[in-house]
């Protein structure tokens, strides 16, 4: 009887022991990278947009639902930029730089515009996360 127990103990020993070597470690990312943040976390994202001839390069910015956008604007002429669905706003002067951010807390396709004209300049898509 007592052989018995003792195999039996280190048989579930063993298998404790197997269970923890071979499980799948879901807090590591597919590379073991620890700059990686899950698919679910909002990023921040920064685009640098050049407006030419009364459009944006690139004509369209994509984000997700709780990301962070931040549009680094320029021009070769004065214009004032609005992005529609956000109520955010900028002046962009020849030679000059403006930053435009905000919190991508709504999705949809909104126009951005030059305030002034309403001329449409190009998009932003935000996806739900």
């Amino acid at each position: 009887m007592n052989r018995t127990v003792v195999v039996i103990v280190l048989v579930v020993l063993g298998l404790g022991v197997l269970f923890l070597a071979l499980r799948p470690d879901s807090t590591s990312t597919k590379d073991d990278d620890p700059t990686e943040t899950p698919a679910d976390e909002p990023q921040e994202r920064d685009y640098d947009v050049a407006i030419e001839g009364g459009a944006m390069e690139p004509a369209e910015i994509n984000a997700e639902e709780r990301d962070f956008v931040t549009l680094r604007l320029t021009s070769e002429s004065p214009v004032e930029v609005h992005v529609h669905g956000y109520d955010v706003e900028g002046d962009v002067l020849p030679g000059e730089e403006t930053e435009l951010s905000f919190e991508a807390d709504a999705t949809g396709r909104f126009e951005i515009e030059d305030h002034e004209t309403e001329a449409q300049l190009g998009t932003l898509l935000v996806q739900p996360r």
